[in-house]
């Protein structure tokens, strides 16, 4: 098989349908670190908080025989995660860093304690009920659309408007102005009777939710049960697409659907080309060695808010 045949194999509307399906939870998680990113709180939990987000929905769905009691029980636990790092890294003012490792940490032992504890066993959940899949009946008749957007999970359209729905919220209201001012200058927006620990607090546990529900999606939708430390980099990827997009929606939103396709990618070249002539090793390495790369090259020159990391000083006012 020659290159164009590989280019020809690989890059199909498979490779876009896939790459959908894969993006949503990243999109989810991307976008709620987006928001927490914004008021000037940096959370490397996330992976933790999607990991305890896709456990929760599992068990919810298996005990209430409902993936939407799921699903929302996921979102509320990944809030409630969140409320206690944001505990951590505004109230008590622990380092931002080492606080969101805690709560990746968290993620990683309470799940796996949990799971035995519930069913007695490791490993996973039985199966469970998924949200429903989406199908659009006058996508029918249009070839390209068709194949890529039809049959999706139901939480593609939440993920596909999040990016819209943020940019009204963050230039269009009152109250982005006041995150995006919280994130750049905290002082400021108190002098103007604006309390900036009241809106960080309300920005990481909104993100948290968020990538709640973006762990609710490996266990619900893109698969039908929870396995241990099933998240598998997704958090880490969400906080390079942050970085890689500027937290602005679009850039974020680009980020994670670039991180999705290339997921989607080195599946697609496991596929087509044999172990004897390429390692898979390689290609299942290639998302997190672009994570790696982002994180350790773009960190430092990121156009992040620039109060990002600091603690709120009430009495430097």
């Amino acid at each position: 098989m020659n290159f164009f045949e590989i280019i020809k194999s690989v890059f199909t509307l498979s490779l876009a349908y896939a790459t959908i399906r894969i993006s949503i939870s990243i999109v989810f998680a991307a976008m709620g670190e987006m928001i927490t990113e914004r008021s000037g709180i940096f959370n490397m939990g996330v992976e933790g908080i999607m990991l305890m987000g896709a456990f929760t929905a599992a068990v919810g769905a298996h005990f209430f025989e409902s993936p939407w009691i799921g699903l929302l029980l996921a979102a509320v636990v990944g809030m409630l995660i969140g409320l206690i790092f944001a505990f951590l890294a505004i109230t008590v003012k622990a380092a931002q860093a080492i606080s969101g490792l805690g709560i990746y940490l968290l993620g990683v032992g309470l799940s796996g304690y949990l799971l035995q504890v519930f069913f007695e066993h490791g490993g996973n959940t039985p199966r469970v009920e998924t949200l429903p899949m989406i199908h659009f009946g006058f996508l029918e008749n249009i070839p390209v659309l068709n194949e890529v957007f039809n049959d999706q999970s139901v939480l593609m359209i939440p993920a596909l408007l999040l990016p819209i729905l943020l940019y009204v919220i963050f230039y269009r209201t009152p109250w982005g102005t006041w995150l995006r001012a919280t994130g750049e200058n905290p002082k400021a927006l108190a002098v103007v009777g604006k309390n900036p620990i009241v809106i960080r607090y309300i920005a990481v546990m909104a993100g948290s939710f968020l990538a709640g529900i973006g762990g609710a999606y490996l266990s619900i939708s893109q698969t039908s049960l929870f396995s241990e430390r099933m998240v598998n980099g997704r958090g880490f990827i969400a906080l390079s697409a942050v970085i890689f997009g500027n937290v602005k929606p679009a850039g974020v939103f680009a980020a994670a659907m670039f991180f999705a396709l290339m997921d989607a990618l080195q599946y697609s070249l496991q596929t087509v080309i044999p172990d004897q002539y390429f390692p898979r090793e390689v290609f299942m390495a290639l998302p997190y060695l672009l994570t790696l790369l982002i994180l350790g090259g773009f960190l430092k020159q990121g156009k992040g808010p620039a109060d990002i990391g600091n603690p709120d000083e009430k009495e430097s006012r």
